[in-house]
């Protein structure tokens, strides 16, 4: 085969082989009436009827879920007609390529197969000109929240302005954020290595206990079932080699909110207490505002966070640890 296979769904075209077919585009999908199938493929009408019955009678496909009827306006005798038309979705018309005896479908087969080949190695399939298209209003919005920042610079606005500039601000963090843990680029931001404070087990505890006190939760509350808690402690301060594996305080945080969510050490209340001892955490380290004094993750981005984490998988953990320190940099 000389030419190169090339398949495209843009713009209401089938390109197969440099052979244009007008398609409808409806509901998210692709669909061709018999007519057009027969010429995709360059078998009779009564071959593609074949294949079709074949697919339905299978069950390989259910008829009701892939067939749809669209009014088509129709060239008969020098008249234009308007018909009710029999049309097939995309799975219908793939179906149809993998069954059909023709050069042509041959050509669909490599190039269908090529495509999948690809998805399957890649582990995913990427449309380049949506994801352009997305990445552009993205720069466009932050280019936007750039100018906006500079209304908080001006004397005469007043603090209401202010704070909706920081809010709109603060939604475009996030949304960096979420478009690298898509695009899984997230990288751990540099934080804060000096601090000469400790959480120790007893402390934890004093925590736990005016924390049960204040929410006037039941004796199970902060109960733990085995020795866990300590080791989740323990593990926020572990060394390799002489050197902190968690060297920052803000990595120590989010190894601290990760490992008590996660180890499940009492019979209660395990998700309030990572996330009462992580704020303590913060606060004791001298970290838990930014700069103009704020939280640094607000409580209910801290509430999403917890219970990401509770619903995470073991495998998740690296990037459920790079997602905290991310909300949590000021320089993202």
């Amino acid at each position: 085969m000389k030419e190169q296979t090339s398949i495209e769904n843009t713009k209401g075209q089938i390109i197969l082989y440099k052979n244009k077919l007008e398609v409808r585009l409806e509901e998210d999908t692709v669909w061709l009436s018999l007519n057009q199938l027969a010429d995709l493929f360059e078998r009779d009408k009564s071959v593609i009827s074949r294949h079709l019955r074949n697919i339905y009678g299978e069950e390989e496909l259910k008829r009701q879920a892939t067939v749809a009827f669209f009014a088509t306006v129709q060239n008969e005798s020098g008249r234009e007609v308007t018909r009710t038309v029999e049309y097939f979705n995309l799975d219908a018309i793939i179906s149809v390529g993998y069954r059909v005896n023709s050069k042509r479908g041959t050509q669909f087969r490599i190039c269908a197969t090529n495509i999948l080949r690809k998805h399957l190695v890649d582990g995913y399939t990427i449309n380049q000109k949506r994801l352009k298209a997305q990445q552009n209003k993205i720069n466009e919005l932050q280019d936007a929240v750039r100018l906006l920042g500079n209304i908080t610079l001006l004397g005469d606005v007043s603090d209401e302005a202010k704070g909706i500039v920081r809010i709109i601000t603060e939604y475009s963090r996030a949304l960096n954020i979420l478009d690298d843990f898509d695009h899984q680029r997230l990288v751990s931001p540099k934080g804060t290595k000096k601090s000469k404070y400790k959480l120790t087990h007893e402390e934890a505890r004093n925590i736990i206990d005016q924390m049960r006190h204040k929410f006037r939760d039941s004796a199970l509350v902060g109960q733990e079932k085995d020795k866990s808690f300590q080791g989740s402690i323990g593990a926020i301060y572990q060394t390799f080699d002489g050197k902190d594996v968690y060297p920052t305080i803000e990595e120590k945080a989010a190894h601290l909110l990760y490992f008590v969510t996660k180890n499940h050490s009492f019979v209660d209340g395990n998700k309030r207490i990572a996330a009462a001892l992580y704020v303590c955490f913060l606060q004791k380290a001298g970290i838990l505002l930014d700069s103009d004094g704020r939280k640094r993750i607000d409580d209910n981005a801290l509430v999403a966070l917890t219970l990401m984490i509770a619903a995470s998988k073991p495998s998740e953990k690296e990037i459920m640890i790079k997602v905290i320190l991310n909300l949590m940099s000021e320089t993202h």
